[in-house]
């Protein structure tokens, strides 16, 4: 699911920058958006000026709250399965401005801010290929996503210093972004209740 979500904003962001700049020699679907991580598996710090903007996860937290209700979701056989409540993550998403022309980096980094401005809610109404990488939705529903909402997380100096210092480099242009996502749910090994087919009232 956190894939999923992922590769749906480094599409989504992509189409939005190659049509923004208007600069097919440096602004195309093969040289602006990546996702991956900034670092090697060995803590070295992976040469990213082939494209624009790296799309990477910074972090996660599950985000509690109290009243969530069993959801009951019907099957082929006129029953209904009794899942879990949705599980509401907030992703911290980093946004890196590499480029090694500091105003390019710079026009990037702004680019990234005005798309959210733009679109800070996704979801399956507004975005029907929300889901698209998803290639066999039916079989594995976890990776699904129901909706992404985009606020713009401020970092202090200090905390700048403890992300790039965890990354293991100097500050590089960059906006972190705390994203709730909503999933969908696992359906394995969950009871199966039969449904309701009538209802009988008694009068007193």
């Amino acid at each position: 699911m956190i894939r999923t979500a992922l590769e749906f904003i480094k599409k989504q962001l992509d189409a939005y920058m190659v049509e923004r700049e208007q600069d097919a020699a440096n602004y195309n679907t093969d040289t602006v958006v990546e996702m991956q991580s900034v670092v090697a598996p060995d803590g070295t710090l992976i040469d990213l000026d082939a494209k624009h903007i790296t799309i990477m996860l910074a972090g996660l937290e599950e985000e509690r709250r109290e009243g969530k209700r069993p959801v009951y979701k019907p099957t082929d056989d006129k029953q209904f399965l009794k899942l879990n409540p949705p599980v509401e993550l907030d992703l911290f998403v980093l946004f890196v401005a590499h480029k090694k022309d500091y105003g390019t980096a710079l026009r990037d980094l702004s680019d990234v801010i005005s798309f959210f401005q733009a679109n800070p809610v996704f979801d399956q109404e507004k975005n029907p290929s929300l889901n698209s990488g998803v290639l066999e939705p039916d079989k594995k529903p976890w990776q699904l996503i129901d909706r992404l909402v985009f606020n713009l997380h401020t970092l202090s100096f200090e905390q700048q210093n403890n992300l790039w210092a965890m990354l293991g480099s100097k500050y590089i242009p960059s906006v972190v972004y705390k994203v709730k996502m909503i999933t969908v749910f696992e359906t394995k090994g969950k009871e199966k209740t039969p449904a309701i087919t009538e209802m009988n009232f008694t009068e007193n």
